[in-house]
């Protein structure tokens, strides 16, 4: 790409970190990011890349962004290599004390996503095809990222159950023909996720705390995986589009040729993301998206500004000591400062002087009334969760934050810090309310 209209904000973002640190970061994204975008940036920056893996054929084709017209018919894709097929088939259920045979339907939206990640994940990561969810669905859920988990009708814990359900009661079919000299034809063809799932509609229904994935489709899996950042998925969790994006994207620009870019169609590319928008909203819809996921994901050397999608080698998304030249960025932790001219000029390559790595640090145990770190934690509290206690809410905090033994940096910790207590002051003026 050339030139900063062209340039996806975590591109910038990432010259801004190299050239001045955190506070150009922020100067930037006050004229050219938002606060969305920033904090998505800030927050995989400050952390180590956490390994996560989805297979291959899922990173090229994916699940449907909103439910289907007929959800009980199987999604079909392809792409030229891959050929995929998912079948909802019927399950046995108990309804009203009678078995009876029904389509749960096909798995739609975020949740599914950030599920199948998880899962697949889990089973490369351990190297076992039995995967450990949690003591309890709202364990899980926190597992994924989702802190605030709520058990409606439309709560966030019966939505992702439903998904989840519809996941592993599927058979996957997935083809592959070998079209390179040394590749290898090969088909797997009604295989589900998992033979052994608890997974039940009903409220009461038992919580399955270990998922068995069926042998063949593990054994595919670990030949196919392909490497994603944790970090990054808890950052796009919320938007169907933006995972597919990322993934695709983490699938497809590792393997371009150095030096030569690939040209796809916007059809091609609408295709791969299972959408069946129009033309023009889908683009505008990529276009968008795009900033978020290059926020999290800035090594990515995409053009989505012209007729036509440019994809230009990239680096994987876990590789932080090597960023794309497009980048002029070596390194995994930019400087505290840089002096301008340390930035090399066009088509040169900067080896970023790292100073030192941020102190990680635990979350401070005791009140928020002394300290240096205490008393900027106290400031975000009194100006954000006013007008409810400080101690009280750093309290629930610490009970309620699923990775409050991880250290941090004490920049990571206000932002969580933050974001908590924003949630918190609405949850409890809420409640006031009813």
């Amino acid at each position: 790409m050339s030139g900063d209209i062209h340039r996806l904000i975590g591109h910038q973002y990432a010259l801004a970190m190299l050239d001045g640190g955190e506070e150009r970061v922020r100067s930037l994204a006050l004229t050219a990011g938002t606060q969305l975008t920033m904090d998505a940036f800030l927050r995989v920056h400050d952390e180590e890349p956490v390994p996560a893996f989805l297979h291959s054929a899922l990173c090229a084709m994916s699940l449907p962004t909103k439910r289907p017209k007929d959800d009980t018919q199987p999604i079909l894709r392809e792409d030229g290599k891959y050929a995929l097929a998912i079948n909802p088939r019927p399950v046995l259920q108990n309804v009203e004390g009678k078995p009876v045979l029904k389509s749960l339907g096909v798995p739609y939206g975020a949740y599914p996503r950030v599920a199948l990640i998880y899962l697949l994940s889990q089973a490369v990561a351990k190297q076992s095809r039995d995967v450990y969810l949690g003591r309890n669905f709202t364990e899980w859920m926190r597992r994924l990222g989702y802190q605030t988990v709520s058990y409606g009708p439309r709560g966030t814990a019966n939505l992702m159950r439903e998904q989840v359900d519809r996941l592993l009661a599927c058979e996957w079919q997935i083809r592959w023909d070998g079209t390179d000299a040394g590749d290898n034809a090969f088909a797997v063809r009604d295989v589900k996720i998992s033979n052994e799932y608890a997974g039940s509609l009903d409220k009461n229904g038992a919580f399955a705390r270990e998922i068995r994935m069926s042998e063949a489709f593990y054994s595919h899996l670990v030949d196919h995986a392909v490497p994603l950042n944790e970090v990054a998925i808890r950052e796009l969790k919320g938007t169907p589009t933006a995972l597919d994006l990322y993934t695709y994207l983490a699938y497809r620009l590792p393997r371009i040729n150095a030096d030569k870019a690939q040209t796809i169609s916007w059809d091609q590319l609408a295709k791969h993301l299972g959408n069946e928008a129009d033309s023009k909203r889908f683009r505008q819809t990529v276009r968008e998206t795009m900033q978020l996921v290059s926020a999290v994901y800035p090594n990515a050397n995409v053009d989505v500004s012209g007729r036509k999608v440019v994809l230009h080698p990239s680096p994987a998304p876990l590789e932080r000591k090597l960023v794309g030249p497009h980048l002029r960025l070596v390194g995994s932790t930019a400087p505290q400062t840089a002096p301008r001219s340390s930035v090399p000029g066009p088509g040169k390559t900067l080896v970023a002087q790292v100073d030192s790595k941020p102190e990680l640090l635990p979350f401070p145990s005791g009140s928020l009334s002394y300290g240096d770190r205490e008393t900027a934690l106290r400031a975000i509290g009194l100006e954000k969760g006013k007008p409810w206690s400080v101690d009280t809410m750093a309290d629930a905090f610490r009970a309620g934050f699923a990775d409050i033994k991880r250290h941090r940096t004490d920049a990571e910790w206000r932002r969580v810090w933050e974001a908590f207590v924003v949630k918190y002051a609405e949850r409890r003026a809420q409640s006031d309310a009813d």
